[in-house]
């Protein structure tokens, strides 16, 4: 049991390492081969990406079995891994990161179908307590190794070390995992919503991308449609990828969608573009700019750990707050980007992270506790679904406030500086709106 302990979090650490190392190599990947107007979209693919990948997870455990499931994710995480390292263009850069988000979504999914699967039900906090580990070592080893080679042409280099990484992995699961598969029957994959949703989050971001208000109408009308369908599709469906009612704010559920939606996209401009933004504008070195990024999610991991266990009475107060200090932490990095100085830049990323952390893990309690009866499986993936939902279309929008900006061409420090000023003032935007979802939401709770 303690060898397919160490193989799950082993695998785990796939994505998770790929996706510190990432940000840290982007900013010079760009500068050896180029494609500036393609950055955000190396994001964007990913995550859409991942969202089929870990929506079909169960599809594919449940059919191959945990060791098969498993060392089939990896090779095509790792495909996309070689694709990135042998890329001669930006373009080959996003098409690899598209392949690698479809392995890493179906590793995330078929870790925790394996944990329910394998470890008795005593076990399965554990796992998970051990699986969030991962993430923290991740975090605070990911940009070191980006910085490695963080060099023109070694960045290369840096993806061929995921490749090893899932060679090790799939060698140890073909080995040390049972064969048998995720409990429950197969079900349909919700490909036609799928499709439709990701459809949606295309269109978004190619409105960055193209010129003439024609066209982008166009482009915003077809992902109206799209989300449309896609929800008249799911009302219908007998396996929901959301319970229903989740975008109505008059239901607990709805509130509790919005409120994680806003919180989720408020924080893509950290992830897709703060790595670049600090290099240009501060000359600071890739690893320093990757810790910097690695400081939200440390402060996050600190803040659930420290209000995890608050007395019940002040669980509404940290649900609000939350929000409360992440547009206070947004709006102290859109002042200071520009001009800093760095070690106030950093303060403001923590106090942001520690406002995430605060919030998080009690507003997935709330959530478990709205689940209607037949819906508690589309209740308890409602988290992680609306957060790849919601990093998919704060991407998009990463991309056309930096094509508004004048980013996507140029990466200047006076662009850099107003592009900076914008992304981070939208997401403080966004988690203020979150905190009045929050705060509908704890008014209901009482």
């Amino acid at each position: 049991m303690r060898i397919a302990g160490f193989v799950v979090v082993l695998a785990i650490l796939i994505p998770a390492l790929n996706l510190f190392i990432t940000v840290t190599l982007l900013p010079s990947v760009v500068d050896d081969i180029g494609g500036l107007p393609l950055y955000a979209w190396a994001t964007i693919l990913y995550i859409v990406t991942s969202i089929v990948g870990a929506s079909g997870s169960s599809v594919l455990a449940r059919r191959h079995g945990m060791r098969r499931g498993l060392v089939i994710a990896s090779v095509v995480f790792a495909a996309g891994a070689a694709v990135c390292a042998t890329a001669p263009a930006m373009a080959f850069i996003v098409a690899g990161r598209a392949v690698q988000g479809l392995g890493g979504g179906m590793i995330i999914g078929v870790v925790h179908a394996t944990i329910r699967a394998v470890f008795p039900a005593h076990e399965w906090s554990r796992m998970l307590a051990r699986v969030s580990m991962a993430w923290g070592v991740a975090a605070l080893t990911g940009p070191s190794v980006g910085a490695l080679f963080a060099q023109p042409g070694s960045w290369r280099w840096g993806f061929g070390v995921m490749i090893g990484l899932v060679a090790l992995t799939c060698s140890l699961a073909w080995w040390l995992l049972p064969e048998r598969s995720a409990p429950g029957t197969v079900e349909g994959f919700p490909g036609a919503r799928l499709l439709l949703i990701c459809t949606a989050v295309v269109s978004l971001g190619f409105v960055a991308n193209v010129s003439g208000m024609l066209a982008r109408a166009a482009l915003v009308v077809v992902m109206a449609l799209a989300l449309a369908w896609a929800f008249r599709l799911e009302g219908r469906a007998a396996r929901r990828l959301f319970p229903a009612g989740v975008l109505s704010v008059r239901q607990p559920i709805g509130r509790c969608f919005w409120t994680i939606f806003l919180i989720a996209m408020s924080t893509t401009p950290i992830a897709v573009y703060l790595a670049l933004l600090l290099q240009r504008i501060h000359d600071i070195s890739p690893g320093a700019a990757g810790y910097l990024f690695a400081s939200h999610s440390l402060a996050w991991t600190v803040a659930a750990v420290m209000t995890a266990r608050v007395p019940p009475g002040f669980v509404p107060v940290a649900i609000v707050t939350g929000p409360v200090l992440m547009a206070i932490g947004f709006a102290g990095v859109a002042l200071t980007i520009g001009s800093g100085p760095v070690p106030v830049i950093l303060l403001a990323i923590v106090v942001e992270g520690f406002g995430i952390g605060a919030c998080w893990p009690h507003l997935g309690h709330v959530v478990f506790g709205s689940a209607r009866a037949e819906e508690e499986e589309a209740t308890a993936a409602l988290i992680p679904s609306t957060q790849l939902f919601a990093g998919a279309f704060g991407g998009a929008l990463c991309g056309i406030i930096a094509s508004a900006t004048g980013l996507a061409q140029d990466a200047s420090i006076g662009v850099a500086g107003a592009a900076g000023r914008a992304l981070f003032a939208v997401s403080a935007l966004l988690a203020a709106a979150a905190a009045v979802f929050a705060l509908r939401l704890t008014r209901h709770e009482r």
